[in-house]
């Protein structure tokens, strides 16, 4: 393996637009039968978009995704506590700066910016393979995926008007690009640090009821603040602290 497809295949991980985190990394082997179980939980219109008609679902469907080689085509998916949600590939064309991209997104998890998040790395990562330039061909009411490639920061061109549209975009990081990335980046690392500064329970770990021990006092200042939430002392003997009902852990 060549020292840019070691460099592509780690795993990375972004924050979505709602704080979650979403894994992306390169199809394995192993993976096939988790992807072929993927694209068969799509919904029919969903699937009939991705493939362009109805495919067979089996092995040979997802073989083109597994174990890119990074050089005449990638592959990634995306993963939320070890289920695979989206999968996005592309394929050099004739032209070895040009590629042809598809992507798909379990129906549940549409809206949550999955796809854009996609549509950024596997761009970083077709770059380094010399890639200039991405093809697709989206038929004309997926607006979905419109959307994706409207939203992401690309000049996108469009040929086409019924049916079948040609969407094209070159792929260099232009600044209007790495705008539209930051501000993405900053509205969900905003999101993620959400439940930190507004959490809907709190456990102090070594509230004692003894007054003036400081994790005592840090319980009590909880309740005298008038948090909202739920507030739960963690000590040794599940003592109460200040009539709350304590735990051992």
């Amino acid at each position: 393996m060549s020292a840019t497809a070691a460099h592509v295949v780690d795993a990375t991980d972004v924050i979505l637009r709602d704080g979650s985190t979403l894994r992306l990394r390169a199809p394995a082997a192993e993976d096939a039968d988790a992807l072929v179980e993927f694209f068969s939980n799509l919904s029919e219109h969903s699937r009939y978009l991705r493939f362009h008609g109805f495919p067979s679902l089996g092995p040979k469907l997802v073989e083109p995704v597994l174990e890119p080689d990074w050089h005449e085509r990638g592959a990634l998916i995306g993963t939320l506590e070890g289920r695979i949600v989206a999968v996005a590939n592309w394929v050099m064309l004739r032209d070895p700066h040009a590629a042809e991209v598809a992507f798909a997104v379990a129906d549940s998890e549409q809206g949550r910016g999955i796809g854009t998040r996609l549509l950024e790395q596997l761009a970083g990562r077709a770059a380094q393979a010399g890639i200039e330039e991405f093809v697709a061909e989206v038929l004309h009411d997926n607006a979905a995926m419109l959307a994706v490639f409207r939203d992401a920061g690309f000049a996108v061109t469009r040929a086409g008007e019924d049916g079948e549209l040609e969407i094209r975009f070159p792929i260099a990081p232009t600044g209007g690009y790495q705008e539209q990335v930051a501000a993405r980046d900053h509205l969900a690392v905003r999101a993620s640090l959400e439940p930190f500064f507004r959490p809907r329970s709190v456990a102090v770990i070594g509230a004692s009821k003894r007054r003036g021990s400081i994790g005592g006092k840090l319980f009590r200042n909880i309740l005298a603040a008038a948090f909202a939430g739920s507030a739960y002392p963690v000590n040794r003997n599940g003592d109460a602290v200040a009539g709350v009902h304590g735990y051992r852990t």
